[in-house]
């Protein structure tokens, strides 16, 4: 037995796209918010480079990033700065992405690489054990908060099915 069935065109009203869209948008920015908050239970900060990474994601979706500069550590808070990129964008309608990026040398190395702590690692002696697996944390906890999603029920007004 086979079956096929074709969807070609759909139509909705305009103020449900709308609404959907807003949804979405407000769905990835919280899902962001978690993954920021995951993120900072792990990632130390000693001169602040590494989690001042996470604020450009952070300010685009209202959350705070705290960074306590260690009393014997330098102050690194806008190499973090300068060394990433995040925030929230639309590619194509409906379609809402969260996005963080970092080049910063010493954060992705002790993300990855295993480094006993008050050993030396790639920036002095570190002070928590690695690899910090932030990224994972982050991403489990995405995805359970996006496993309690319920989206909204579309109402057709036509199509051509």
């Amino acid at each position: 037995m086979r079956f096929q069935a074709s969807l070609s065109r759909i139509a909705l009203d305009q103020r449900q796209l709308e609404g959907i869209d807003s949804y979405v948008q407000e769905t990835v920015k919280e899902a962001a918010r978690i993954w920021v908050r995951a993120a900072l239970e792990i990632i130390p900060s000693w001169s602040g480079a590494s989690r001042a990474t996470l604020q450009s994601l952070a300010a685009a979706v209202g959350e705070h990033v705290s960074i306590d500069l260690a009393t014997d550590a330098p102050d690194r808070i806008s190499l973090g700065r300068l060394s990433s990129r995040g925030g929230v964008t639309k590619n194509g309608q409906g379609s809402w992405e969260f996005y963080y990026e970092t080049q910063l040398r010493y954060l992705t190395a002790n993300e990855t690489t295993t480094v006993a702590p008050r050993t030396e690692g790639l920036r002095g002696k570190l002070r928590q054990p690695t690899p910090y697996n932030f990224r994972e944390a982050g991403n489990a906890a995405v995805r359970a908060y996006l496993a309690t999603i319920q989206f909204p029920v579309i109402q057709l007004i036509g199509s051509d099915l």
